[in-house]
Formats: C-alpha cells, sequence, structure tokens
C-alpha cells in the first residue's frame, strides 16, 4: 500500500516530490558494498511479492539508517528521518510467499542478525527512485536483484534463532515468547515479516506493513491479559506528548480496561488537504476487537501497544483515551513507530503526570484544547459519548 491508498485526499505526487528533496545526493550504482540494517518484504501482488534487502551504496555502519528508538531520542526531524531513509536502497527478487530460495535464506540471515550485515550486491540495472511507504517506513531506490552475497557471517540473536529451528511453534506463540525474552519489537516485526516464525507448513512470507500491525497486536493482547488482573488506578492521569508534528493526548481513567484511539487529522497535514479536520476513531471494549480497526489502521495497535506496556509496568489497569493530532508539520507518513515511541515516551519524560478530580475535567482539559472540534469529538467518541453530561459545561 503506497501514499496515495493511506492519505484521506493527500497528493501521492505531492509528497514523493518533498522526499525527493531531501533525498541524499548519490551517484546509484548496478554494484556496490554495504551494510544491511534490515529487510523489507512488499504487499503488491501478493502472493507474489517483492522480497528486499536494504542498503546503502557505501560501506560504514548503517545501524542509524534503520533505528527509530535512535531517532526519536535524537530527536530528529522530518527531513532527517526521510533523508535516512531514502539513503537506503532496496535490493529485491520477487518471490512467492510460500517458497524459498538462496536469496530469501540470505534475507533471513540479515533479519535475524544483531547488527548491520556486510553485502555485496549487482542488480539488474542502476537502482531507480521509486519511493514508497505509509505505514512503514520510507523506502526509495530499488533494483532487480542478479547476484547477492553476504560478506560476513552475522552474529544472529540466539533466542531468535531457537524459534527460527522449532518448526512446531504456531507464530502467535513465537511472537509472545520473543516479546517475554526481551527482544526488541522492531526485530520481531523483521522476523515475522521474513516468514521465520510459526510451523514449518504454515511458515510464509508476511508483508512488513502486515507484519508490524501483527506483532503490535499479538504484544499488546498478551500484554492485556496481564493488565486485567491488575489493580484499577485511584485518580485520572492526563499524560501528554509531541513529535514531529505528531500531538498526543492520553487520559488514563479509573475502571476496567477499556481503549479508544481518536485521530484529528488537520488540514494540510500529509494526511488532510481538505479545508476540515478529519476525525478517525477506534475503540475496544474490556474483551477487546473482534474485527479490524479499519478507520485508524496501524495506529490504533501502535498506540494500544505503548499504552499497555505502562501499566503493565505499574501493575495497573485503567481506560486509556488517546487523542492524537496530526499537524501539517508532519508532512510524510513515517510509519507507525512514530506513534508507538511517542506513546512510549509520553509516560516515560520524568514529570508527575497531571491529575484530574473527576470526569467533567476530562471534558473540560479536551474543549480546551480542541474547543471548535469539541463536539465532534465527543460525537465520535465512545468513552466520552457514554457518559452524561451538559453540553453548557464547555462553553467559553
Amino acid at each position: 500500500m503506497g501514499y496515495g491508498k493511506l492519505a484521506k485526499g493527500i497528493s501521492e505526487q505531492q509528497v514523493k516530490r518533498k522526499l525527493r528533496e531531501v533525498m541524499p545526493s548519490m551517484g546509484r550504482k548496478k554494484q556496490f558494498k554495504g551494510s544491511s540494517p534490515s529487510v523489507f518484504i512488499g504487499s503488491r501482488s501478493y502472493p507474489k511479492v517483492n522480497t528486499g534487502i536494504l542498503s546503502p551504496q557505501h560501506p560504514g555502519d548503517s545501524s542509524l539508517l534503520d533505528s527509530p528508538k535512535n531517532w526519536y531520542q535524537k530527536d530528529y526531524d522530518v527531513e532527517k528521518i526521510a533523508s535516512l531513509r531514502t539513503s537506503l536502497v532496496n535490493s529485491k527478487k520477487k518471490i512467492k510467499v510460500e517458497e524459498t530460495d538462496d536469496f530469501l535464506t540470505n534475507t533471513r540471515e540479515v533479519a535475524m542478525a544483531r547488527k548491520p550485515v556486510e553485502v555485496e550486491v549487482e542488480l539488474s540495472k542502476r537502482p531507480g527512485s521509486s519511493i514508497s511507504g505509509g505505514r512503514a517506513k520510507p523506502v526509495s531506490a530499488s533494483g532487480n536483484v542478479e547476484d547477492f552475497l553476504l560478506t560476513e557471517n552475522p552474529t544472529v540473536e540466539k533466542k531468535l534463532e531457537n524459534l527460527y529451528y522449532d518448526t512446531d511453534a504456531k507464530a502467535e506463540t513465537a511472537v509472545r515468547e520473543l516479546s517475554q525474552k526481551g527482544i526488541d519489537n522492531y526485530k520481531i516485526q523483521q522476523s515475522l515479516s521474513a516468514g521465520m516464525l510459526g510451523q514449518q507448513e504454515n511458515r510464509k512470507l508476511v508483508p512488513t506493513r502486515w507484519s508490524i500491525t501483527a506483532s503490535d497486536d499479538i504484544i499488546s493482547k498478551q500484554i492485556r491479559n496481564r493488565v486485567k488482573d491488575y489493580q484499577q488506578i485511584g485518580q485520572i492521569e492526563y499524560h501528554k506528548n509531541s513529535y514531529n508534528g505528531n500531538h498526543f493526548h492520553i487520559f488514563l481513567i479509573p475502571g476496567n480496561w477499556e481503549y479508544e484511539l481518536m485521530e484529528l487529522k488537520r488540514p494540510g497535514s500529509v494526511w488532510n488537504v481538505a479545508q476540515n479536520t478529519y476525525i478517525a476513531q477506534n475503540h475496544e471494549g474490556y474483551s477487546g476487537r473482534t474485527e479490524y480497526a479499519d478507520e485508524t489502521s496501524g495506529a490504533f495497535y501502535a498506540a494500544r501497544l505503548g499504552a499497555l506496556e505502562h501499566l503493565k509496568q505499574r501493575k495497573r489497569q485503567s481506560k486509556v483515551l488517546v487523542l492524537r493530532e496530526v499537524t501539517p508539520e508532519y508532512w510524510a507518513p513515517l510509519g507507525v513507530w512514530i506513534i508507538r515511541e511517542t506513546v512510549r515516551n509520553a509516560f516515560n519524560t520524568g514529570e508527575n503526570p497531571e491529575t484530574l478530580e473527576n470526569f467533567e475535567d476530562v471534558k473540560w482539559k479536551i474543549s480546551s484544547e480542541f474547543r471548535f472540534l469539541y463536539n465532534r469529538i465527543k460525537n465520535r467518541s465512545k468513552i466520552l459519548g457514554g457518559r452524561q453530561f451538559s453540553l453548557q459545561n464547555f462553553t467559553q
């Protein structure tokens, strides 16, 4: 899925033009050496998909080219992140999702490695500059592989390697076990995408954008099962955090687990070139959802994971209301990692959260932030709309 299909009215050409403006200038080479930090599995033409290994066209440490946690900690802006990502070349080959060959074996070695792997690549021709992305991080230049070689024996993550050779464990079981053992979520995503987890007869390539949402969903469900056994928080808490034009307002409300994400996509942002703010909403009750969160898509699962990780750490449960405001500062979709990391860090600011006396204060807080949108927010919200109140309380 590209930018055009994900966005609500955004011009795909406009986003790609701006991305090309920040792309580092490089002589695109047919043959090159580099170090690969990650892999990318496309979704177009499924079940025969482009299976790619990402690397710059020069030697040197490339770990920062695929490191969302570091990008956030270093406070990189959209231009910097887009520049890093578009310096990668996607050396790809079209493979049926249930088949395997030597190139896929190399792909899995890279996905399982602890650090970027040195590679030598020969493409069929100089790489083109077709930019893709959306829920996954942007990818720019790509080319079909003519010859590919790993020039070192990668140091692999042993816990991941063990589950790669465990062909009896189901994929969901493997994802949960890796998470419990402290394997980074981004590494789990890649392993799932490269078809390295699950029972042997069911293993197949999973497009990267699907594996991201799947791993967020599996891991957060596991955490949710534990959180629902914890004591409820004692008071309403308000947490907030912002990054690259994404502003998050998070309310933890005493009660049994319940979760809602509302996205307010402002005019001029990457998601909305219309004149009015676009509002997307998805909700789950105590028992969770049975259908995919189609309005907020991968954002729903990424934000849910960040909130549940916090509650698990505190051994508490609550209702969670997340409002995400997307502004024009966020001009290129960089992937749902930006949601996951910003929500995670909303609880790790080092400051005590603001506490609110009652549910009316939640409404006051939201109405003061979004006074002209409050009625629309309330009318869409399950958590806000499920409480009785007078609109007169929100006039100013």
